[in-house]
Parts: structure tokens; sequence; C-alpha cells
């Protein structure tokens, strides 16, 4: 008989098991689909969610990857707290999955919140109780203790006075009446429950009658009782109704049990019926299983394709960010389109190889392309640390800019030193490439500062550029250069001649721009 009992159960659990996991499944998949549709901020909120959902799950190294691309991403945007966010739950994921460097994690998303000085402290706090939890694992006490303090510190920080609840008020005689009144009522409905004894019938009408008689009697005797009598009659009233409710739900149990009882002993009297409800089980347990096993082998194959989505997404982010500034890039891809915009203070800088004519006549084409290709990725990596733009090459020309695309100022000193290190490369370049008899790559490096417009130009092939007078100076002050050297000009100069050491030429003249104050930059 037990097993009788069992089989169904097991196929009930099991029924109940695959309808989560499949709910679990759709939750992914709408959660994955939200967070495609979405861009900026939302989509890093979603980024989030899927981490959460899937940590809920206890699948944590997925929960671990959507965080770490919720930060990438974050950081992209320079969206610091959500960046912050998203660090705490990867390590959340990684110390639930036992992964190491968890706590890197933690420290990282604390890091942010203290540069920002974020009001979050229930974040900083979830980190910090984070890293007392791996300090306890690892037995390490001075690390328990330091955190035990930081805790302390803003908790105390951030903890509000509790609020002093206010003097009770003295018990009134009509308080009381009212109070045991209701009481009363109450206590009759349930004896009258208890009793079976149906409401508006004739034997509880009595029962309210007898009860009214009682009630007149202890109105009488209130009127003699003292404050602290009434308190102590108030409550034994309610000690007393919750005594008749506490036996009016074991009654209730009691019933239950005997109808539990009775429908036990109706099965055992039924055991075809048992017999064809088993069947009907084990019919419906092989089309469930045979339903999940097509349901895991969808949601394989819909992963393979989810990650290869992913992937392709993410590349094809990857080189619209190498082409455009992350600003221009989100306004292109919610709008179709992206507005010119004017910058009141932007940097421009401009290096051309010297004698280029020559060099591409001593060298083959193919030659020539990979010598400027290896020149110029070393201009990109230059110029991405210190987080300038790069506008265009144009033939043995590289230009770049600063204070794009926030507005934030020129950025006047981080180009002079970019300048600097492009020359500083160059001259090691050319030393190798002198010691294998190749000809030299000499570059006149020009600088100017001033106001631009800058934008997206045309509906194919597009790509950032910036115009102005403020270009066209920087041109020239290239071309007023010489080889291995950086020009400057009288505004640029002016950012930087309190920090970086400058030789002044004097009034040099200018094609179509008349004469204009030049300074070589020391090296």
């Amino acid at each position: 008989m037990m097993k009788t009992f069992l089989c169904p159960a097991i196929l009930l659990a099991a029924f109940f098991h695959y309808s989560a996991l499949t709910a679990q499944a759709d939750r992914f998949q709408q959660l994955e689909t939200e967070m495609r549709a979405a861009s900026g901020a939302d989509r890093v909120e979603k980024l989030i969610q899927l981490s959460d959902a899937y940590m809920d799950a206890g699948q944590y190294d997925k929960a671990a990857d959507w965080a770490d691309e919720a930060g990438d991403f974050a950081r992209k945007l320079r969206l610091q707290y959500q960046r912050a966010v998203a660090l705490n739950r990867e390590g959340k994921a990684m110390m639930l999955g036992g992964k190491r460097k968890a706590g890197n994690r933690f420290e990282q998303s604390l890091d942010i919140l203290r540069s920002m000085d974020s009001p979050d402290k229930n974040l900083a706090l979830n980190n910090l109780v984070a890293l007392r939890t791996l300090a306890q694992r690892s037995g390490k006490a001075k690390d328990i203790a330091e955190i035990e303090d930081q805790i302390n510190r803003i908790s105390n920080n951030s903890a509000l006075s509790a609020p002093q609840s206010p003097p009770s008020a003295p018990v009134t005689r009509e308080e009381l009446r009212e109070e045991i009144g209701v009481l009363q009522k109450e206590i009759a409905k349930q004896q009258a429950r208890n009793s079976g004894v149906a409401p508006n019938s004739a034997d509880y009408e009595k029962q309210k009658q007898a009860l009214e008689e009682a009630l007149a009697e202890r109105e009488a005797q209130i009127d003699q009782m003292t404050e602290e009598q009434m308190k102590t009659s108030m409550l034994l009233m309610q000690q007393r109704f919750m005594l008749d409710s506490v036996v009016y739900t074991a009654r209730l149990d009691s019933l239950s049990v005997a109808n539990w009882n009775l429908a036990l002993r109706e099965a055992e009297s039924s055991q075809k019926f048992f017999i064809a409800a088993i069947a009907a089980l084990l019919i419906l347990a092989g089309g469930a299983l045979f339903s999940f096993v097509r349901a895991r082998q969808h949601a394989k194959v819909m992963e393979e394709k989810n990650i290869t989505i992913r992937e392709e997404q993410q590349r094809s982010e990857n080189l619209l960010l190498n082409i455009l500034p992350t600003l221009v890039a989100e306004e292109l891809k919610k709008k179709g389109h992206t507005n010119a915009r004017y910058f009141e203070d932007v940097s421009v800088l401009f290096a051309d190889f010297i004698g280029f004519s020559k060099i591409a006549e001593q060298l083959k084409p193919e030659q020539l392309v990979t010598e400027l290709d290896t020149a110029f990725r070393a201009f990109d990596e230059i110029i991405a640390k210190y987080n300038l733009e790069k506008i265009k090459t144009i033939g043995d020309a590289y230009m770049c800019a600063g204070g794009l695309p926030n507005g934030g100022g020129s950025q006047m000193r981080d180009m002079v030193n970019a300048a600097l290190d492009m020359q500083k490369w160059l001259s090691a370049w050319n030393s190798e490439r002198q010691a294998e008899g190749l000809p030299r790559f000499d570059a006149r490096i020009g600088i100017h500062r001033g106001p631009v417009v800058a934008g997206v130009v045309g509906s194919k092939k597009f790509a950032f550029d910036i115009w102005g007078d403020t270009v066209n100076i920087a041109a020239r002050v290239e071309q007023a250069g010489e080889g291995g050297k950086i020009n400057i000009s009288g505004p640029a100069y002016e950012a930087i001649k309190n920090k970086i050491p400058c030789e002044y030429r004097g009034k040099i003249a200018a094609k179509n721009k008349g004469e204009i104050d030049m300074y070589f930059v020391e090296n």
C-alpha cells in the first residue's frame, strides 16, 4: 500500500519540478529579450536583473557572466553606481559558486562607492558583510577586525534615532465597556460556531440575551473599579478571547483529521480507482518526461544561439565604438541619426611624416602600408592611454582631438604628453630601422586649441569628424614645425605654460592665417 501512495507522489513532484523549470526558462528568455531591446542605463539594469535571476536559480557561473557584462557596459557608459552594483552581484555569484577572487569584486565596488561619495550605504554594508564572510572562511582575524570596524562606522553614521513612544493614556470606563462588549460578542460568535448554533437562530438569541444580562452586571461592577483593576480586567478578557480562538482552531484541526481519516478509509476501499489513477499518472509522467527532454534540448540550442548572438552583438558594439565616440554611438543607435554639436574648448593634433614621397619610392607599396599601419597603431594606443579621440588619417597624416565628446575642456596637458610619447616611440622605432638599413619616419607634430563643431556626416560609411578654424590653424602649426619636434600655438601654450617647459619661436607666418605665436615643446 505504501508503494501505491509513493508512486503518484513522486510523479507529481517530478511534474511540478518540470513546470518550475519551464517557468524559469521562460523568465530567463523574457529577461534576455528585454535586455537586447534596451540600451544605455536601461540595458545595464536588465543585465543586473538577469544576473539576479540566474543567482536565484543556483546557476552561479551564468550569474557571474551576466554581472561581468553589466559591469563592462556600465564602465563604457561611465555609469559608476551601476558598475558598483554589477561588481557586487558578480562577487556574490563567485562567492556562492566557490570561485576565487570574489573578494576583489567587493573591494572594487567599495572603491567606486568611495570615489563617488555614494549615499547608498546599504550597498557598501552589503559589500563589507560579504568580505567579512570571506575573511571568516580563511581565518584572517586581522581582516575581520578591520571590516567590523568599517561596518560599525557606516552603521553608526546611517542609524536614525528611534522615535520615542508617547506615554499611554489612562483607560477610561467608557473605553473599557466598549472593549469588553466587543470581546464578549466575539467570544459568543466563537462559542456559537464551536457548538454548531447558527446565527439568528432561537438558541443564538438566548445566548445573546444571557450575554447582555452578564454585560449589565459587568457595567455595574465597572463603576466600582479602579484604573488598575480595569486594565487587569481588560487583559483577562483579551486572554480569554485568545484562548477561545485557540480552542476553536484546535477543533478545526480535529475536524480536519477526522475528514482525512474518512478519506483514507474510502481510498483503501477503492483500489481499482487508484490503479486507474496510477496508470494515468504514468502516461502523464511519460509525456512530461518526453516534453522535459525536448525542452532541455531546445533550451540548449537556444542558449548556444544566444551566446552567438551576444558575441556578435558585442563585436558590433566594439566596432561601432572604435568608429564613433560612446555618446555619439548611443545617439545613433537610438535615433538613427546624430546632431552636430558645438564645443567651446577642444585641442587638435596633426602629425605628418617628413619626406614621405621619398620614403614611398624606396619601399614596395605593400611594405609602405605595413610600416604606416605599425606607426598609426602605436599612435592609437598612446592616445587611448590619455583618453583622447582619434578623428582620422589622411595618407601619412594622423589627426586626433581632446575634450570630445563630453566637452569637459581641451585636455591640453594630456595632448602634449601624448605627442611627447609619439616622438619618443618614433625615435626608438627609427633606431631599429636604421640598424636594418630602412629609411627613417620622422614626424612633425602641431597642436592648437579652440572651438570646433563635431558630428557625423553622410548616411553610408559615416565617420565622425570635426570642423572649424581651429582645425585649419592646427594644420598650419604642424606644417610650420620641424621633424622630431612638437610645435604648438600661443593659445595652446597658455594652457600648459606652468606645467610643461616650452621654447618661444616668435611669430611665424602661416598660410592664409597671418603670423601666429609658436612654441617648441622641450623634450
